[in-house]
């Protein structure tokens, strides 16, 4: 059995020595190593844990893809008679971005006889009523589609085309005037009956149903129109009558 000295500040052998057997100093080393591998296998294990933890976290996610879609810029509303608008049509992204609709957009009008599309997204009115104008892209692989309302109303307030608006003749002679009443801006045309009158009937006579005029006497003299109708006078002729 050998022996090995180990230091010792309380023997009372050799002053800071302490003589142990070889056996029970090799016995605490082995107790020693294998507290000391427990505690290397924690600290692996534990780090381990952390490593697999950070790279599950660290893993790349995939975007939300982004969704878009078509939206007229402007609500539902009514167009007048014989006017026409551009419509503003944009595609909106689901974080918010807008663009304006690229021009291979395609818009189209459910009944051409209200509202017809011209060039692109220009929208003419063309009859009374109501129809749907739909608008159509196919961009970044998404199908979009929006549609608006747009009906179209009428003014009532006339517009009367008055022929001829002046006239010379010889005494004796006689021509007659024509009238006509448009509403809408001009797209709609309206019937009436009308009267026919003259503001000096010593200068001109004047046939109050057909409006024909006949010269009388040199002079100048006024040929009037009223509707019956819609009331008020539509026009006037400015007549000139001189000798045959």
């Amino acid at each position: 059995m050998g022996y090995q000295f180990v230091a010792n500040s309380g023997t009372k052998r050799e002053p800071g020595l302490v003589l142990l057997p070889r056996r029970d100093l090799l016995n605490a080393d082995r107790h020693t190593t294998a507290k000391t591998a427990v505690v290397c296998l924690r600290t692996i294990a534990t780090t381990l844990v952390a490593l697999l933890a950070g790279c599950h976290g660290a893993q790349p996610t995939q975007a939300a893809p982004v969704v878009l879609r078509l939206s007229f810029a402007a609500a539902p509303f009514a167009m007048e008679l014989g006017t026409g608008i551009r419509l503003p049509i944009i595609v909106v992204s689901s974080i918010g971005d807008t663009t304006p609709a690229p021009a291979r957009l395609v818009l189209v009008s459910r009944n051409t006889s209200v509202v017809r599309i011209d060039s692109g997204t220009f929208l003419q009115s063309t009859g009374m009523g109501s129809t749907w104008v739909v608008a159509s892209l196919d961009t970044a692989g998404q199908a979009l589609i929006d549609s608006m309302n747009v009906s179209v109303s009428c003014s009532l307030e006339l517009t009367p085309v008055l022929t001829p608006q002046t006239q010379t003749l010889a005494v004796g002679a006689s021509f007659t005037p024509s009238i006509r009443l448009f509403g809408c801006g001009g797209q709609l045309s309206v019937t009436d009956t009308f009267h026919w009158s003259a503001s000096d009937s010593t200068v001109v006579r004047v046939d109050s149903l057909s409006g024909t005029t006949t010269g009388l006497r040199p002079g100048q003299a006024s040929v009037f129109v009223h509707g019956t109708r819609y009331g008020g006078l539509l026009g006037v002729v400015s007549v000139t009558v001189h000798a045959p």
